[in-house]
């Protein structure tokens, strides 16, 4: 059993758990208008400085003097859109509800819960389910990867100590967005806002079925 933990408000998480409401992705560009500030990160830009006198930079052939370079070369990659819930592998932290802000922390079977989500693949066909380690990085330390799917599960050395496991929905390129029952076309995400995705059923347990233990904070 793959154990991973999601912090939060009680008003949000226990209904979910109750089976009375349906667990919530949100886009990823969210994470950059977040009102708390010690969860706040631009997820679309992972900004790497290269040391120029570690790494030789080529144009047209012609090796740059680094001595002659105003300052460390910096690369900017962007990671592929998705949607995203992100747990913890810390449980019941007490630093964690602090930085959180959250008052009820809750274990999930997390590959129980991605097999259930991926419920979604019927109704919107493309739809992809990852779950990963978030991997973190030190803003001098050149990325394992290029890959903007991959670089979704990439996050600064600043965050590590939220320890995170993430899981991401992608949606199939091509498409402008979520075809709803009655032919509306609801856009993936709109630039400047943030964008939520609730997952649920009907069927009793789909979600509540994937909770291993429930703590809330202590006074």
């Amino acid at each position: 059993m793959n154990v991973r933990y999601l912090y939060g408000k009680k008003e949000f998480l226990l209904p979910v758990i109750k089976d009375k409401a349906g667990l919530r992705l949100s886009d990823i560009t969210h994470y950059s208008r977040m009102e708390n500030e010690k969860m706040r990160d631009n997820e679309m830009k992972k900004i790497f400085e290269l040391d120029r006198n570690l790494f030789s930079l080529t144009v047209n052939g012609i090796v740059i003097n680094p001595n002659e370079m105003m300052a460390n070369p910096v690369l900017t990659l962007s990671p592929e859109h998705c949607y995203c819930i992100c747990f913890t592998s810390r449980k019941n932290d007490e630093s964690l509800y602090d930085t959180f802000k959250a008052d009820i922390c809750i274990g999930f079977d997390v590959d129980m819960l991605k097999e259930r989500l991926e419920i979604t693949e019927e109704k919107f066909p493309g739809v992809e389910l990852i779950g990963k380690e978030v991997t973190y990085y030190h803003p001098g330390t050149p990325p394992d990867t290029f890959t903007p799917k991959e670089l979704v599960f990439y996050k600064p050395a600043t965050f590590s100590h939220e320890a995170e496991y993430r899981l991401a929905m992608f949606f199939p390129k091509g498409k402008k967005g979520f075809k709803t029952i009655d032919g509306t076309v609801i856009p993936f995400w709109t630039e400047g806002e943030s964008t939520h995705m609730t997952v649920g059923h009907q069927k009793k347990g789909f979600i509540s079925g994937c909770v291993t233990e429930v703590f809330y904070r202590k006074d």
